[in-house]
């Protein structure tokens, strides 16, 4: 009789581990992924500031807008972009700046816990789709090099331009996927 309670017992205790391990299995698939400093490129935060009055009006450092941001900032069309820049430039010479987004980055160094250092500013203009890149002269080590060797023009594709930009919508929102919920501004 004793090993009959023992067997019934054990079972019990089985099932319920069972079923206790599947829901907590349940609940770890709705976490978000984790992202590692290389699949970031060191990418530690974005910083989104107005152009205008160069007000900070956010920073971002979730790691699943940073690989977004990562991923349609790295990959701009340079095809063609070499022999246009001087054109792309004098485009934007009457245009009206909108936002900087400055990206910050680990050191490579990983020993020191050394903070972030500013890698790349991405300024986006009004009723335009070309974007002016500069590269942060500290990126560049052991010499000088002028500013006008650390900017570059890029013209992007309506869908492209759309990821970063955020175009008006209704009461005042903006859109844009990666600036969304950012701003709102006064209709």
């Amino acid at each position: 009789m004793n090993k009959k309670i023992c067997i019934k017992t054990h079972i019990k205790i089985s099932v319920l581990s069972v079923f206790l391990l599947c829901i907590c299995a349940g609940c770890s698939t709705g976490q978000e992924r984790t992202y590692t400093l290389e699949e970031l490129d060191r990418l530690a935060e974005v910083r989104v500031y107005s152009a205008e009055d160069k007000e900070l009006i956010k920073t971002i450092s979730e790691e699943e807008q940073l690989y977004e941001y990562h991923q349609h900032s790295m990959c701009f069309e340079a095809s063609d972009t070499e022999e246009r820049q001087e054109e792309m430039e004098k485009e934007l010479e009457g245009a009206r700046e909108q936002y900087e987004l400055v990206s910050y980055r680990y050191p490579v160094a990983r020993l020191g816990g050394k903070e972030p250092e500013e890698d790349v500013t991405l300024t986006l203009y009004e009723n335009t789709n070309v974007i002016k890149m500069t590269v942060a002269e500290g990126n560049i080590k052991g010499f000088s090099v002028p500013e006008e060797f650390l900017t570059f023009y890029y013209e992007l594709s309506d869908e492209e331009i759309a990821f970063f930009v955020p175009w008006p919508k209704h009461r005042g929102r903006f859109c844009g996927y990666f600036l969304q919920n950012c701003i709102v501004i006064e209709t």
